[in-house]
């Protein structure tokens, strides 16, 4: 008899774990899927014809599992796309991959361009030793951010905390300029009040001397994740890939059910028995499985299974756990001009960014 799985959330953790099962396994996987769209924070929104994304903004992994599975379910592009072509883009094409002009299942190699926006001027990210740096900083600015680098590498202070992590790696005054109010703005607290375990999780590794190895580094050597210059991305936006493993699933056989909201958790003797989802016109329908995976939010996911079954140490914690909204703004342009902006040579001010970093204490946006 086939063992089936229950699975909350349609996001990449539930698609994934839904798409494994059914390629490695027997077991028959059922996603539950609170809301009516496909690939959580990290899908692509449609409005009239036009794709904005949510999240999800560069593909790259250091795992070659994950790397391999993002590959086996949209493969890379074989040839030039019409931007590339616009700007005489370099790239290594994948021997035989899809022409991204004439198939829409393909993942684009992208040109990494990021910058941070601090004292009204454009820096690099990462910081580089080019000479628009050090005049865009100023001689004092230069001069302070080298020696708090110098104090740094001398005395190492305790980290405790995210300050002190980021500090002990670039140096009070760089800490100040580059990483603090953007840091606050974005997760809504100042990095003394953020674990130092954060940093090792988020930006493992990275330091201003890794960041300066990187300008030298020979080429196909290793690269801290926060130093790529080059990603996947794919063709209709990160949602397209979710929605790619979603067809992938239904076509292997699992099932995905939308708008089904998992309001109970019902468990005894320290296991699972049961979820009950409230569907789309407010009935109630029990799901029962073998296995059971949870995406959802560790809130939401304590409070569903109930107070007779949690610790109330860990009812009280996960009920009070802080969760950041974010806002996405989308412009919708006519065209697109573009233009052969290499090593970020300004053409009418224009330069073809990722994303921008806002380090300036008056904006109250973070990236």
């Amino acid at each position: 008899m086939t063992k089936k799985a229950i699975i909350i959330g349609a996001g990449p953790a539930g698609l994934t774990a839904a798409w494994t099962l059914l390629k490695k396994s027997d077991i028959h996987p059922v996603i539950l899927e609170e809301s009516g769209e496909i690939g959580g924070i990290s899908r692509t929104v449609e409005h009239e014809g036009n794709r904005m994304d949510i999240g999800g903004h560069r593909f790259f992994s250091k795992s070659r599992e994950v790397m391999d599975f993002w590959e086996s379910v949209m493969p890379l592009q074989g040839a030039p796309a019409r931007d590339d072509r616009a700007l005489n883009a370099e790239k290594d094409y994948a021997a035989g991959g899809p022409d991204p002009e004439k198939e829409e299942r393909v993942m684009l190699i992208r040109r990494r361009v990021s910058r941070i926006l601090y004292l009204r001027k454009f820096f690099d990210y990462p910081l580089s030793l080019r000479f628009e740096t050090f005049r865009n900083l100023g001689f004092g600015r230069t001069f302070r951010a080298g020696c708090g680098y110098l104090s740094a590498m001398l005395f190492k202070r305790r980290e405790k905390t995210l300050k002190d992590f980021m500090i002990n790696r670039f140096g009070a005054p760089l800490y100040r300029m580059f990483f603090e109010k953007y840091t606050e703005k974005v997760w809504g607290r100042n990095p003394d009040a953020i674990d130092a375990g954060w940093g090792a999780q988020r930006i493992r590794g990275l330091s201003l001397r890794k960041a300066l190895l990187n300008m030298v580094r020979k080429k196909g050597g290793e690269v801290e994740t926060s130093l790529i210059d080059r990603f996947f991305y794919p063709k209709k936006g990160p949602g397209q890939l979710w929605e790619a493993v979603a067809s992938d699933v239904r076509a292997m056989g699992g099932e995905i059910v939308m708008r089904a909201q998992v309001v109970k958790i019902d468990m005894a003797d320290g296991r699972i028995r049961g979820v009950t989802a409230r569907m789309a016109d407010g009935t109630e329908r029990d799901f029962r499985g073998d296995v059971y995976f949870s995406s959802m939010p560790v809130k939401d996911l304590v409070q569903a299974a109930g107070r007779a079954v949690v610790p109330e140490a860990v009812y009280g914690i996960a009920s009070e756990l802080p969760y950041r909204d974010f806002i996405t703004v989308g412009l919708l342009a006519d065209r697109l001009l573009l233009k052969n902006t290499t090593k970020l040579k300004t053409l009418n001010g224009l330069v073809p960014d990722c994303w921008i970093y806002i380090q300036e204490e008056d904006v109250k946006i973070g990236r």
